[in-house]
């Protein structure tokens, strides 16, 4: 772990845990005389924020807000696993039903993941709607069903604020056209900065992703699809099929 904040070319703390290097704090700048304990799990900004209150609007109001805004997701077969500002705990039909999204995440159920599903929702919880009576979300919801629901939720809370949305393999479980869907649903209007990590080589489609935006990892190396070709990438270019027939396979020097 490491971390490092520098405001108007000075630097206020930095430290690498993994390279043994000796840790450099300047925090008497902002007012704090004391420095954190390393290594038990909290970032310095975090212990910073629960030591004074700053203006929002300071350098170091607005990286906090950034980061307590930010989240990390990975959906897996048995479990989801993120980093960011919900807890673990957290209760994704509470969060629909209170604030009154229950229309609106059935319209998303319906128009992203083409679900033919009526819902409705009381005391926090969310029932599938059908002829013989409504049945409890969670037992007609398949695995597929509640990754979209959480994804839903955390979306919703982000997609507002000026944050980071990282996405790594969330397509996993989806066909590719809802995988496409959800990333058009989820980029439209967003002031979210969202990164999407794939093994869906139909996501590479100029039809919604620019091609400047679209990046290969390999071996370890992450690199730019322009940087892979001598071709000049046009809209009227097909990604997928370049991707295909190996000609992103250049190495980079």
């Amino acid at each position: 772990m490491s971390e490092r904040l520098t405001v108007d070319k000075q630097t206020l703390y930095s430290y690498d845990l993994t390279d043994g290097s000796e840790p450099f704090f300047n925090l008497g700048a902002l007012g704090l005389s004391e420095q954190p304990e390393l290594g038990k799990g909290q970032s310095v900004i975090l212990y910073m924020s629960k030591e004074r209150r700053f203006d929002p609007d300071s350098p170091v109001g607005v990286v906090l807000h950034f980061a307590y805004h930010s989240l990390y997701f990975m959906a897996m077969w048995m479990k989801d696993v993120h980093i960011g500002m919900i807890e673990d705990g957290d209760d994704i039909e509470q969060y629909i039903v209170d604030n009154g999204l229950v229309g609106e995440f059935n319209t998303f159920l319906n128009e992203i993941c083409s679900m033919d599903i009526a819902l409705s929702g009381r005391d926090g919880r969310l029932f599938v709607v059908k002829e013989m009576g409504e049945f409890p979300f969670r037992t007609c919801a398949s695995r597929g069903m509640m990754v979209m629901c959480r994804l839903y939720c955390w979306v919703r809370r982000c997609r507002d604020r000026e944050s980071l949305i990282y996405f790594d393999d969330f397509d996993d479980m989806f066909h590719y056209r809802t995988a496409e869907k959800a990333i058009k649903w989820i980029i439209s209007g967003s002031k979210a900065q969202c990164i999407f990590v794939t093994h869906n080589t139909g996501l590479a489609s100029n039809d919604f992703l620019r091609p400047d935006c679209c990046f290969l990892m390999d071996g370890g190396r992450l690199s730019s699809f322009s940087s892979l070709t001598d071709k000049d990438i046009r809209r009227g270019h097909n990604l997928e099929k370049m991707l295909r027939e190996g000609e992103f396979d250049r190495s980079v020097d």
